[in-house]
């Protein structure tokens, strides 16, 4: 009978010490799994009192000081990265920048936070143009221009489907194209083109970049934005292929170039000469060609066997000569 009793003692015993090692372990993992978030938290806290120190400590009215941190504070609620409020602040105090603009620039980034739209292509510009001391105004007209290309691209984006892309660099892209001067109805009809034949995002990326170039070449020679957006449908519409679309607007380029040249409008080299001459009309291209009377052979350093201007290689916003932070 005493051995029955301690054997049960023996494993209530057992099942005390069970009990108590797993509490212990369940503390213990509780304690640790919750170290990242107080982590997180404190890190945070720290950048909003730096950005409280840097904005006290700044030029700016009582009553701007107050608008900038209150709009810095709103931005990191929605979830924008305190360190990157913070080097905007810095770096825009550093740069003098009126506070108003501060409160410009982030209000930017919190209205894409809004819009479903990613901030951190904005937020990057902000910071490139601050690094690179551009006008406060000019940047701010760059967010506003990159903006509603990002919104632009979204709304290409949800009625075509592109597969094995992420939202997020598919709406970058495309928002850099349109700002090197891809007309939106154009890049619409790609979009859909490239749905139709279910294309893949990297199909779809090089040549939207490839149409940048063009694009920011077609600019840079003088070719208004009228003309473009008709160089770029006319080709679009001509051609079944993206490899022909893409040679038949260098053709179209080349020839609406000629024939501004021919005008008195342009010198050879592209540099305007008379003023108030309009481009004639673009000659009729026939499928899967170039314009009506252009030949295989044409001038140097206008073509090749690929449609990339001279010195090529894709650009985007940031690297082309279009931004006002080169």
């Amino acid at each position: 009978m005493n051995k029955k009793i301690k054997i049960r003692k023996k494993i209530a015993n057992r099942k005390r010490l069970t009990l108590l090692a797993c509490s212990a372990l369940i503390f213990i993992f509780s304690l640790f799994s919750s170290y990242p978030i107080l982590a997180v938290s404190y890190d945070n806290d720290q950048t909003l009192s730096q950005l409280e120190q840097t904005i006290a400590n700044s030029l700016y009215s009582e009553f701007q000081k107050r608008m900038v941190l209150n709009t810095v504070q709103n931005a990191i609620e929605k979830g924008i990265s305190p360190e990157d409020t913070l080097s905007i602040v810095k770096g825009s105090i550093n740069n003098e920048v009126d506070a108003y603009n501060i409160k410009k620039f982030l209000d930017t980034a919190i209205t894409a936070k809004d819009d479903g739209i990613s901030e951190t292509p904005l937020i990057n510009k902000v910071k490139e143009g601050l690094a690179k001391k551009v006008d406060e105004r000019l940047i701010i007209n760059v967010l506003n221009q990159k903006s509603e290309n990002m919104k632009i691209a979204r709304d290409l984006l949800s009625k075509n489907e592109i597969s094995n892309g992420e939202a997020e660099e598919m709406i970058d892209v495309l928002a850099d194209s349109l700002a090197n001067g891809v007309p939106e109805s154009a890049l619409g009809k790609v979009l859909k083109r490239s749905s139709e034949e279910g294309k893949s995002w990297e199909d779809v990326e090089i040549v939207t970049q490839e149409l940048a170039t063009l694009g920011l070449k077609a600019a840079e020679l003088g070719i208004s934005n009228d003309k473009i957006e008709a160089i770029f449908n006319q080709a679009l519409d001509s051609n079944s292929s993206m490899e022909n679309f893409c040679c038949s607007i260098q053709d179209l380029i080349t020839a609406a170039i000629a024939a501004k040249v021919t005008s008195g409008t342009v010198s050879k080299d592209g540099i305007t000469g008379n003023t108030g001459s309009v481009i004639p009309d673009l000659p009729s291209s026939p499928s899967g060609g170039g314009p009506i009377g252009s030949s295989p052979s044409t001038p140097s350093g206008e073509t090749g066997s690929s449609p990339i201007s001279p010195g090529g290689g894709n650009k985007t916003d940031n690297e082309s000569g279009s931004s006002p932070f080169n």
